[in-house]
């Protein structure tokens, strides 16, 4: 992460609440979580955006079949990247 969290989220410094204690605990880019620390978290919030989301998901068995072929096609660093691409296009896709 080059960016401090308000660069992604509606917090401002000075504001109050979970963002700002995150970033006071974990530092403004997060830096004080470590790697599998920011990859639960990020399970974490999917599962319960997904749980969210209503319409036009993949059928489950679709879903599986896929995660199955990234997981055994794709290097760290790719599934890495396509988290990030994941996550891109999901936060700007209307």
């Amino acid at each position: 992460m080059t960016h401090p969290l308000g660069y992604y989220t509606g917090y401002t410094p000075g504001d109050s609440g979970l963002l700002a204690e995150m970033q006071e605990i974990y530092g403004a880019q997060l830096q004080g979580l470590n790697r599998a620390d920011k990859l639960c978290l990020i399970a974490l919030i999917s599962a319960d955006l997904s749980c969210l989301a209503s319409t036009e998901q993949l059928h489950s068995g679709d879903l599986f079949s896929l995660m199955l072929a990234i997981k055994g096609q794709l290097a760290i660093s790719d599934r890495e990247g396509l988290l990030e691409c994941l996550v891109s296009g999901v936060r700007y896709q209307k």
